[in-house]
């Protein structure tokens, strides 16, 4: 076997022998297209499950990927030959016959071809999505190469099992015999079987009809369509296990009735039959289609047009061409081939989570609208349910963590999109410091009055049949699919007019309480605002002050107070179960999600924001003062540490994270900051409390029952009364609470050897019983005292306190990670902790997984990709690029990685692992934070951590860090802001962060300048200029 890089491909040989691995095409079907979910393995003929919007619309069954390996050749792609003779199915494991299988895999498509040399035929397989056309499709495109002498060959090519629309996954999995009686294929008769339920398949009342469903269209290059074969048993006869295609083995193809095929009552298929002689080293090309439409009619007019080989080979490539100017804006030239190709996949993948930022409109009404975004589920993570609207324009579910920290960068390439998502993500913060789970895209209303004003200067024709569409929540993709489809006449361009429209409305942020509160999440909402002032460090004042927009989200979900969540269980031990209580069926979340006072929606600056959540988060440090509580029925970033909040677990990434909060406010408060009443009530609170000299334990609780007592008051309504805290008191304020925080990780690493650990987690020592029982239905107690859990070191907060620490700190503390149990000494990797062997499994379903395995001490690479950002961060430039050579999975060795190394995985099984056959290999497909920590490695490699700097005038001041293996004879090629070619010439043999050197001079459009500031820097930032040579020199000794 051989895996490698070659061009923009991976390549792997003998694929069917390797290690499984499971992927998908990207699912972007262009913003006129309408998508299609795919996921493949190495395994079959590759695809194992496709459909439109989630896995309840599966056209190929959906399977998790451990039974997908096993059932894919069975019920997938199958391909039956006929030549000399003899019946035999390419790409099958029982072949006898001597054959090379190799695989192709693109960014935008992949390709299997095997290469028969006992039967002399070469068997080509391209999978690629439909792209801009109104119809969600598969393509399937075939290659067949007659490697003998002329012969005649006959080939039944297709799909095992196609699941009619209406089928769902739950209901197919749990009661396929019963759902066949819907089942039905129509349209038969125009070659283009049309398969579907009639009518809804519901116990209700109410019966809907079903007018949607999925097509199979098949044609070789003379573009006539083959009337396709949905009855499995005119091939397998009675072989109901799919195994022998009897009556192809026993009939010619032409023997086959076609005409009486059965329709109903079973699970059909969708194969195509064709005869045909070849000629030596002849071709023959089938092109296959399979997909969804809404209405049977709009697949029987578009087939003549669909049905032409050229077609195929066009959307092929613009399939391509699509995904290729995606990934141009990070194209990058440097020493390693390989590393630029994985920058530009994890572009894509990172969009994928996080979507792709679009600019409509001008000035102040600008609107931003992110594209190709949906939640990480496919068959290695079948636990989530991901969702891709099948509508222009498409945007997907997400998470609040999940979307946001793939947004971090999107102020990088499209610099317009960077306050946007610092204003969702800080809108969607609450008042109690938590913020809802699901985020769920964008929509749009408009004002009746203004939609009349459009519909009359832009539409010719149709105007009745956008008001419909407009009276409502509605989205861009369902205005431009209305227009297509009702063949509405505009008198501008369709751009233009979507432009207008969003301009004349307003945004909406949907959102879903979900599951409960992870305490980590706000953490994520300041690299956010970091990552946009390294683009725009003139707009802080008007970022933090003038920007009076910013909201409060409420959730019907609250936070109960500890006699309500502590209780004793029947073992004798105190947990802190059932934390969360969810408001049922209220009037106030009706009307809105947001905070209203007297009827409308309280709004205010960053800078009160950014003040609540650092009282309230500082009130929820735990009982040692050292990390914070996990109060609220979740964990931090692992979440597999889900006991951890049920064992009075906290986190010291979090008190690292306030910290960075807490210094970026103080050196930066140049205003008097308005608080809500009840806000300054917490503060003055906080005040007293350290002003005391309180124990440890008396500070923790006194805070709590502040942080209950605001709690409770804002739990229905605010007045919106605010109180003014001046400057100087607020920044004494906030350099208290720094010495606390830095107190509190000095008291941590005090308790640990000098590591700084990540979790913490507590026994109650001593209590009291208290009245009633709590909302989970324990004894309630009041806890009286807390004794320290120690447990083992993670990743995780070592990461985290790079960014601010000290650089000679951050020396003595990457020694001590690297000497402790998490660095893998075998694989020179690192490891997310070390052993939990010991640790009870309270703690998590971490404990119970097996070591090296998901989050349990394997690498995971969104951590240890954060780690690796750490040391660029802080400073530990020579350690970094010492450690990439290991680490990056672009530089891995592909035979044990056991895919593609231009993708990431989610984790990595590690040395610990009982199954030594996995060590070092990647599991769960791309989708991951490790694409995000990846783009801001870039940036910090390319750019240095602020790209602008702003005192009296605006300064371009990039400060690239790259050791010399990343130049190419002196020279590394990037891009800016999509567009920029950013040229660094560094031939003093010495990396550009060394002492040694300096920036000699800059060249923008051929223009030698000492310095870039002022209008220049303004040019550079708003894209009108095209090129920047940033030249280095050896400094000349004093």
């Amino acid at each position: 076997m051989r895996y490698y890089f070659k061009n923009k491909d991976f390549i792997i040989e003998n694929y069917d022998k390797g290690k499984p691995f499971s992927s998908f095409l990207p699912g972007i079907a262009g913003l006129y297209g309408i998508p299609l979910w795919a996921f493949y393995a190495n395994r079959g003929q590759g695809i194992t499950s496709f459909g439109v919007r989630d896995k309840n619309e599966p056209i190929q069954e959906f399977f998790p990927a451990n039974t997908s390996y096993q059932y894919v050749d069975r019920y997938g792609f199958r391909s039956f030959v006929k030549v000399d003779g003899e019946v035999y199915e390419p790409f099958a494991v029982s072949s006898q016959d001597e054959v090379q299988r190799d695989m192709q895999i693109s960014r935008g498509h992949f390709s299997i071809v095997e290469v028969n040399k006992t039967r002399k035929i070469t068997y080509k397989v391209t999978y690629f999505g439909l792209v801009n056309e109104p119809v969600a499709g598969l393509v399937r495109k075939v290659e067949i190469i007659n490697e003998g002498s002329q012969r005649a060959i006959e080939i039944v090519d297709g799909l095992a099992n196609i699941l009619p629309s209406g089928t769902t996954n739950e209901t197919y999995k749990n009661m396929s015999n019963l759902m066949v009686s819907w089942m039905g294929v129509e349209n038969i008769e125009n070659h283009i079987p049309f398969y579907k339920f009639k009518a809804s398949s519901g116990d209700d009342a109410e019966i809907s009809m079903n007018q949607k469903g999925h097509f199979y269209l098949s044609f070789l290059e003379d573009g006539e369509l083959i009337k396709p074969v949905v009855d499995l048993e005119k091939i397998f006869g009675y072989d109901t296990s799919l195994t022998v295609p009897v009556h192809m083995e026993n009939q010619s193809l032409q023997e086959w009735d076609l005409q009486n095929q059965i329709l109903v009552n079973q699970v059909p298929c969708g194969f195509t039959p064709v005869f045909k002689i070849l000629g030596a080293g002849e071709h023959l090309h089938l092109h296959t289609i399979i997909g969804n439409v809404s209405d049977v009619e709009i697949i029987n007019e578009r087939a003549s047009s669909f049905a032409k080989g050229a077609y195929i080979s066009h959307k092929l490539l613009e399939a391509e061409n699509i995904i290729d100017d995606m990934v141009r804006v990070i194209e990058t030239e440097s020493g390693f081939p390989v590393f630029d190709a994985y920058l530009k996949q994890n572009f894509l993948d990172n969009t994928l989570r996080g979507g792709y930022p679009l600019i409509f409109g001008e000035g102040d009404k600008k609107k931003v609208y992110h594209v190709f975004s949906r939640k990480h589920g496919d068959p290695e993570r079948d636990y989530n349910f991901y969702s891709l609207a099948p509508e222009f324009y498409s945007q997907g579910n997400g998470n609040y963590r999940d979307v946001n920290q793939n947004r971090r960068n999107d102020v990088l390439f499209v610099p317009e999109a960077g306050l946007f998502n610092v204003k969702m993500f800080m809108n969607l913060l609450q008042l109690d410091g938590y913020n809802p789970l699901g985020v769920q895209g964008t929509t749009f209303t408009i004002d009746t009055e203004a939609a009349n004003n459009l519909l009359e200067n832009y539409i010719l024709s149709g105007q009745e049949q956008l008001k419909e569409i407009l009276a409502d929540h509605f989205t861009p993709g369902a205005v431009m699919m209305r227009i297509q489809r009702e063949e509405i006449k505009l008198l501008v361009r369709e751009e233009e007019f979507l432009s207008r429209l969003l301009e004349m409305s307003e945004q909406h942020t949907e959102a879903v309480f979900g599951e409960g509160y992870w305490s980590d999440h706000w953490t994520y909402n300041f690299d956010l605002i970091e990552t946009y002032l390294s683009v725009y460090p003139d707009q802080l004042q008007e970022l933090l002050f003038e920007d009076k927009t910013y909201r409060y989200y409420e959730s019907p979900a609250y936070v109960l107070p500890r006699h309500e969540k502590y209780g004793l269980t029947e073992n004798g031990t105190i947990r802190q179960y059932g934390a969360i209580k969810e408001e049922k069926h209220s009037i106030r979340f009706e009307q809105s999600n947001w905070r209203m006072v007297d009827g409308r929606i309280y709004e205010t600056n960053l800078a009160q924001k950014l003040l609540n959540l650092i009282l309230v988060k500082f009130t929820t440090l735990d009982p040692y003062g050292m990390g914070m509580e996990m109060e609220a029925n979740r964990p931090g970033w692992n979440d597999a540490m889900n006991g951890l909040p049920g064992v009075f677990g906290s986190g010291m990434s979090e008190t690292v994270e306030l910290v960075r909060v807490v210094r970026f406010l103080k050196n930066n408060l140049t205003d008097p900051v308005s608080v809500l009443d009840v806000t300054y009530e917490l503060y003055r609170g906080i005040v007293e409390v350290l002003s005391k000299g309180l124990s440890l334990f008396d500070q923790w609780d006194e805070m709590s029952s502040l942080r209950e007592g605001f709690r409770k008051k804002i739990q229905y309504e605010i007045t919106g009364t605010e109180k003014i805290m001046g400057v100087e008191e607020t920044v004494e304020f906030l350099e208290l609470i720094e010495r606390k925080l830095l107190d509190g990780i000095d008291r941590a690493k005090s308790f640990h050897g000098g590591m700084l650990p990540t979790y913490l987690h507590y026994e109650v020592s001593d209590y009291e019983m208290l009245e009633g029982r709590t909302f989970y239905g324990l004894q309630a107690v009041r806890a009286k005292a807390f004794e320290l859990i120690k447990l083992p070191f993670f990743l995780e907060a070592p990461a985290r306190y790079y960014k601010i620490g000290s650089r000679e700190e951050n020396q003595r503390l990457y020694h001590l990670v690297r000497n402790s149990g998490i660095y893998d000494e075998v694989l020179n990797t690192y490891k997310t902790s070390e052993s939990l062997e010991e640790m009870s499994y309270e703690i998590g379903r971490i404990r119970a997984f097996s070591p090296g395995w998901l989050e349990r001490e394997s690498n995971f690479l969104h951590m240890t990709y954060k780690y690796l950002l750490g040391l660029l961060k802080g400073g530990l430039y020579d350690l970094f690029f010492e450690e990439i050579k290991m680490n990056l999975v672009c530089f891995m060795d592909p035979q044990i990685y056991g895919r593609s190394t231009l993708e990431n995985s989610s984790f990595i099984a590690s040395s610990l692992n009982p199954n030594r056959s996995v060590h070092g290999q990647g599991f769960v497909a791309r989708l991951s934070g490790s694409t995000s920590e990846m783009l801001s490695i870039w940036q910090h490699m390319m750019f240095g951590k602020m790209l602008f700097t702003y005192t009296d005038t605006l300064r371009f001041t990039p400060e690239p860090v790259l050791n010399v293996d990343f130049f190419v004879e002196g020279r590394l090629r990037t891009t800016l802001f999509s567009e920029i070619e950013f040229i660094i010439e560094n031939a003093t043999g010495l990396p550009t962060y060394s002492e040694q050197v300096a920036v000699d001079y800059y060249k923008v459009d051929g223009e030698k300048c000492s310095s870039i500031s002022g209008e220049l820097a303004h040019k550079v930032r708003e894209r009108q200029v095209k090129q920047i040579v940033m030249v280095y020199k050896v400094k000349e000794e004093l």
